[in-house]
């Protein structure tokens, strides 16, 4: 019968307990009559044997007494282990049925009439009228809010349907060894997932020996894991029978092997299967268990485990560059890379991983910086989004620091609380990253008369992705490349405290090299900044020294010009900080009324002053760019096509915009007519470039403060005289200048 939504709600699931109770008596019936036997029977004649019983007959009886005796114990053991396994079972789906059930219940409390085969349909007579309107009208959202909770629906059902099959599975395992075929299977356990991990490791035991799998197997193997892999017992005993860390490293890279080189047509599946270990990994190495005790043994064992493995040396293929030119990666880089395919990593191992992986490394603790050096790159190639496709060796983490640095992105809390400056190990970390750290891991090899001679180490195009990423995490509170929240600009004060720090440093390094802010880290800080868009409106448009309102950022302006001049060496990156400003600006002049502009109110001076300050400071650096980096490097970093039009938002924050009116605003500041700003541009100096932007940036910003006259209803005579004029377009210009003033002077190449 097929479990589905109807099979389920109509399943009698305490037969399952039934069933589970009546093993557990049998199990306990066997127990008694193994003590009785032991006890009554085979000891009696054990003692009469002292006395009187000797010969070929009482030799008989010894062997059949302990074979009885064990059959006994045999039968007391497995019947006690289906009691747990049907009661695991029963257990999971209860738990399961009941999510259904509440599933079923949200769907209806949300105007679905579900009928017996969980399909959802809107009632719209249960709706509010507003709502009940807006869906007989658009039926295509009525179609999708039906979807949505069908899918919910099936979601659930699909979990019953594995935790089922998962419990068959378990229930019909084969015995481990021949012997048991014929006799009671004393090696079964109660545990589903321990059971299951015996077939798991099986499986996994041929391909780490390199035998192939048949479909049947695979499909098996696939199931398993992915029904298995949340389980702490299932891992933990998968694990440590594959054996350990380094059991794990050989089963990753043979099957990388496969994916990349040897069974490419294969890919997939060889991943899934890569993934699943990397999700078992991180069940495993979870410590938030209710039985802590047991967790922190596994945990220590195979922390421990790990560091001896992770050193040691590992032969991959794909590593060659010619026939006699094979190259051992050592375990760490694996495991990391295992660990790139799967995701929800404790905090404490992705730490501990970071901080065991640096002390190899690190020369102040004793370790060698060369340890990870290979040649040949593993970057893969840069897309135009300025990522790496992973198509070939993009995928291995020749650099495992900064790889698990990567994993760790997607974990904002386990970022933050790694590089949080607040703490003595936070400050640490980042210091050794950002300028102790020799990052340089290809070696290279320059010609020589009649061979090769080594050359100077140099770093991966792909350097401080990884670093990069996490700090991004760390300062926003959210993974990078993943849908932002509405409310992306609060944050929490560790994430502040850790902007703060990043500015600074960083900030200080660019006001005596412009380009020491590394390449590969570039968009993730302007990224970051979008993130912070009212704060840094703060500091850029405010006169004094004075903590942002918004999140409290205690950096002066000065700093941030430097800090945003480093990471304007990236056109795409200026753009994004450049754009989540107009953004802020469009929004405070879209509330201005019509009082506001007609008379020269305060709050309208205000936006004047903090609009002109910002704007004329993003112009500055950008003319500062382009007037030190010129046609050759403008293209490098893409500066001639930063500007093509693109709507409002889209590259970083997603920020919502409400209406025609504020877009109109935006376009101006952001859109076309900003990309007329970077036509004509070739060959001027910096004093040239800020008359240029003088002559046609000012203007657009002055265009905006227009159109929102227009939008409230001003005449053309108002919009052309009076406090309008004298008033708010004066300070726009008079802070416009003081910006182009004031961040010319924090570049140091002109005042």
């Amino acid at each position: 019968m097929p479990v589905d939504f109807e099979t389920i709600v109509g399943a009698d699931l305490s037969v399952l307990h039934d069933a589970s109770m009546a093993w557990k008596k049998m199990g306990d019936r066997f127990g008694e009559l193994h003590d009785d036997y032991r006890d009554h029977v085979k000891a009696a004649v054990e003692a009469d044997e002292q006395r009187s019983w000797r010969g070929q007959a009482a030799g008989m009886f010894r062997n059949q007494a302990q074979l009885t005796q064990r059959e006994y114990a045999g039968a007391r053991n497995e019947a006690r282990a289906v009691s747990g396994l049907l009661e695991d079972a029963y257990t999971t789906l209860t738990s399961l049925r009941q999510r259904v059930f509440d599933v079923k219940a949200e769907a209806e409390s949300a105007g679905m009439d579900v009928d017996a085969y969980g399909r959802c349909s809107l009632n719209l007579g249960t709706l509010p009228e507003d709502e009940r309107e807006a869906y007989q009208h658009h039926h295509l959202a009525r179609q999708e809010l039906e979807a949505s909770w069908n899918q919910k629906i099936t979601d659930a059902v699909e979990a019953v349907r594995q935790a089922d099959q998962n419990a068959n599975e378990a229930l019909m395992a084969p015995p481990v060894s021949m012997q048991e075929v014929y006799g009671f299977d004393t090696s079964l356990t109660g545990d589903i997932g321990e059971v299951n991990s015996r077939q798991v490791d099986d499986l996994y035991e041929k391909i780490k020996n390199g035998e192939t799998l048949t479909d049947r197997e695979y499909e098996d193997l696939d199931f398993l894991m992915e029904a298995n892999e949340g389980d702490p017992e299932f891992s933990r005993t998968l694990l440590t029978s594959l054996g350990g860390p380094d059991g794990a490293i050989r089963i990753h890279n043979e099957l990388a092997e496969r994916a990349y080189t040897d069974d490419t047509g294969n890919r997939k599946r060889h991943l899934d299967l890569t993934g699943h270990l990397a999700n078992a990994v991180s069940t495993a190495t979870t410590v938030d268990g209710e039985d802590t005790a047991t967790d922190k043994r596994f945990y220590e064992q195979w922390r421990a485990d790990l560091r001896e493995a992770g050193v040691q040396e590992y032969r991959l293929d794909f590593t060659d560059h010619g026939p006699e030119d094979v190259q051992d990666v050592r375990g760490y880089q694996s495991l990391v890379s295992l660990l790139q395919q799967g995701g929800g990593y404790d905090d404490r191992f992705l730490h501990d991983l970071a901080d065991d992986i640096r002390a190899v490394e690190d020369r102040g603790q004793g370790g060698d910086p060369d340890i990870w050096d290979l040649r040949g790159t593993f970057a893969g190639e840069r897309q135009r989004d300025g990522t790496f496709d992973d198509s070939r060796n993009g995928w291995f983490a020749n650099d495992p620091l900064d790889g698990v640095l990567g994993v760790m992105s997607k974990d904002p809390a386990a970022s933050t609380a790694y590089f949080d400056p607040a703490t003595e190990q936070g400050e640490d970390r980042f210091q050794y990253l950002a300028h102790d750290r020799d990052w340089h891991v290809v070696d290279t090899h320059a010609p020589a008369k009649n061979a090769e001679q080594p050359g100077d180490d140099t770093a991966d195009a792909d350097s401080r992705t990884g670093f990069g990423a996490a700090l991004e995490a760390a300062m926003t509170g959210h993974a990078p490349g993943t849908e932002t929240p509405d409310d992306f600009a609060r944050h929490r004060p560790e994430e502040s405290r850790l902007l703060e720090h990043v500015i600074t440093e960083y900030a200080d390094a660019s006001a005596v090299d412009k380009g020491a802010i590394p390449e590969n880290m570039r968009q993730n800080f302007a990224n970051t900044l979008a993130h912070y868009p009212e704060d840094v409106h703060d500091i850029l448009g405010k006169l004094g020294h004075v903590p942002s309102e918004m999140n409290g950022v205690d950096v002066d302006r000065t700093t941030m010009h430097h800090f945003i001049r480093g990471v304007a060496e990236d056109g795409a990156a200026f753009r994004t900080i450049h754009d989540s400003q107009m953004e802020v600006i469009a929004g405070d002049i879209h509330t201005l009324d019509a009082d506001d502009l007609r008379n020269g109110s305060d709050k309208a001076v205000d936006v004047a002053q903090r609009s002109g300050q910002a704007m004329g400071a993003l112009d500055t650096i950008r003319a500062d760019v382009l007037g030190a980096d010129r046609d050759e490097e403008i293209d490098r970093n893409n500066w001639n096509k930063t500007y093509q039009y693109h709507a409002a938002g889209a590259l970083v924050t997603g920020t919502p915009i409400f209406g025609d009116a504020i877009q109109r605003l935006i376009d101006i500041g952001a859109g076309e007519n900003a990309e007329a700003l970077n036509k004509e541009v070739a060959d001027k100096t910096t004093e040239e470039l800020i008359e240029h932007y003088t002559k046609n940036g000012l203007p657009r910003l002055e265009k905006m403060f227009n159109l929102r006259g227009k939008q409230v209803g001003m005449s053309d005579p108002e919009l052309g005289e009076g406090d309008f004029q004298r008033v708010v377009l004066d300070e726009v210009l008079s802070r416009y200048s003081a910006g182009h003033t004031d961040s010319g002077g924090s570049t140091g190449d002109w005042e």
